[in-house]
């Protein structure tokens, strides 16, 4: 009988629960169809694509301008930390900036060319950017809220989880978070087929783990995960809910109809979605 390595879970079964080419075979599908509306997104609106907040090549950013003491928008996008980039993600700023929101998509460096330390510090020193020069694309600086997908979620977590004042920022910069599918617990993920590429040892997965950084004070934040993702997927949203809940943070939690893990960003280019109105709400749009 195979031994149990994480949570009741065999190795077999813990892969499973991470594997989403394997959970979702639309996977490849799902993506190329977005194709079309990450093109418009680009065209229709003023765009300003690939500006460099950091040294390497990829730590770049995609801007939509704010028409001037607007809310921002940061989102983060998913990989597992290893690939994918935010030209795939461009049609989530399409609603948003329809509404009147400045939106910006973050680039960063992967696994294994840098350590998961890496990333997330790169993602810290994109926000800074981002807050340092929110006023020049029509953004508030005061209002920059985040959310992120999946790997996107994690770091959306250790943003949260930042000291700000190492960066020149305020003590609160974030005015309002919604992690999607995020991963606030990278042990199962240590112990899974992932780390391979990874590489996290028991320290760099605790020093990046969100739910051991809760924060001082935490802006107010809807924990999402689509009502169809694995049974590990919920129960990462579910534990992050309840730690920051028990420090009396005004953190909800939010099941996303019945939508699995590739599917669940999608829901942003929908008005009606839960998901969209949430965060819609909480930027003060509508």
């Amino acid at each position: 009988m195979a031994g149990i390595v994480y949570g009741g879970y065999t190795q077999e079964e813990l892969d499973l629960e991470y594997d989403m080419r394997r959970r979702c075979p639309h996977f490849a599908e799902t993506f190329a169809a977005m194709d079309v509306h990450n093109r418009r997104t680009a065209e229709r609106f003023e765009c300003r694509l690939d500006v460099p907040f950091g040294d390497s090549p990829l730590q770049t950013l995609d801007i939509w301008p704010g028409p001037g003491g607007a809310p921002v928008l940061l989102f983060i996008h998913g990989g597992y930390w290893r690939a994918f980039d935010k030209e795939m993600f461009r049609f989530v700023a399409e609603r948003f900036v329809e509404a009147g929101a400045a939106v910006v998509l973050n680039n960063y460096d992967l696994c294994p060319n840098v350590t998961m330390d890496e990333i997330t510090r790169q993602n810290r020193a994109a926000f800074a950017w981002i807050w340092k020069n929110a006023r020049a694309f029509g953004g508030d600086p005061g209002r920059i809220h985040v959310t992120g997908h999946s790997a996107g979620g994690h770091l959306t977590g250790m943003l949260m989880a930042t000291d700000w004042a190492e960066w020149g920022l305020p003590f609160d910069p974030i005015a309002g978070a919604v992690p999607l599918s995020g991963l606030f617990d990278l042990e199962p993920l240590r112990l899974a087929y992932l780390n391979a590429d990874l590489q996290m040892d028991e320290e760099t997965t605790r020093r990046n783990s969100p739910i051991h950084h809760l924060p001082e004070r935490m802006p107010p934040t809807v924990v999402a995960v689509g009502g169809g993702e694995t049974d590990e997927f919920r129960r990462q949203s579910r534990i992050y809910t309840d730690a920051c809940r028990a420090k009396g943070f005004p953190v909800s939690y939010l099941e996303v109809r019945d939508v699995d893990h590739v599917n669940a960003a999608g829901e942003y280019r929908d008005l009606t979605s839960p998901l969209t109105a949430v965060l819609m709400a909480q930027m003060g749009l509508g």
